[in-house]
């Protein structure tokens, strides 16, 4: 049995796709942007806080680029999933965008907090 791909530049003509794909882009590329410029020039971070304890995961400054990565990992992983499914179920492809939209808005605010937590 044959794998039949729905076309790439049929699926990017679905306005709602094409929105939340660009949107979730310029989310984590902001995210990459946010760490790299406002983060000062140390060879350790703090790169995990607890309410309950303070600092608790104190690491290699390159180590925070791991976030805006798994947001950029979710991104491709639910893009790919939605093409595979959008010929058969639209809305699942729909929900699969959303959700990384969704994804790149915590991973945001997570790049904006560890920021302001090392500053």
């Amino acid at each position: 049995m044959k794998l039949r791909l729905y076309p790439l530049k049929l699926y990017f003509f679905s306005l709602p796709i094409t929105i939340m794909t660009i949107l979730s882009l310029l989310l984590n590329l902001f995210s990459w942007f946010w760490l790299k410029s406002q983060l000062p020039n140390t060879s350790e971070l703090f790169l995990h806080y607890n309410v309950l304890f303070g600092v608790d995961y104190i690491g290699d400054s390159w180590k925070i680029f791991f976030v805006p990565l798994i947001g950029l990992i979710i991104l491709s992983v639910n893009f790919f999933m939605g093409w595979l499914l959008y010929k058969k179920d639209k809305f699942m492809a729909y929900v699969l965008n959303s959700v990384s939209v969704l994804c790149q808005i915590f991973l945001f605010m997570v790049s904006f907090l560890l920021v302001f937590l090392n500053v």
